[in-house]
């Protein structure tokens, strides 16, 4: 391998910033609303708690995914 094929989520950012932002933070923030809405509402927090981690869970492994085609994207054009 060389150094060139190596990646950075930053670099993932400034090329494409709107996948990035609906794959890494999207899931986030919907995780955080469930919970805030759970919150609000007076509902057993236990339940809203794990789909946020669950949701959380779901942002890294797309995030990974996302930023492997990314490499190999970057190795194809190389």
């Amino acid at each position: 391998m060389t150094d060139k094929a190596t990646v950075s989520f930053r670099e993932l950012c400034r090329e494409l910033p709107v996948q990035t932002g609906l794959f890494s933070f999207g899931p986030v923030a919907i995780g955080l609303a469930q919970l805030w809405n759970g919150l609000a509402h007076g509902t057993t927090v236990s339940f809203h708690a794990l789909f946020a981690v669950v949701m959380v869970a779901f942002a890294v492994l797309v995030t990974r995914y996302h930023l492997a085609t990314f490499r190999l994207d970057k190795l194809e054009r190389t």
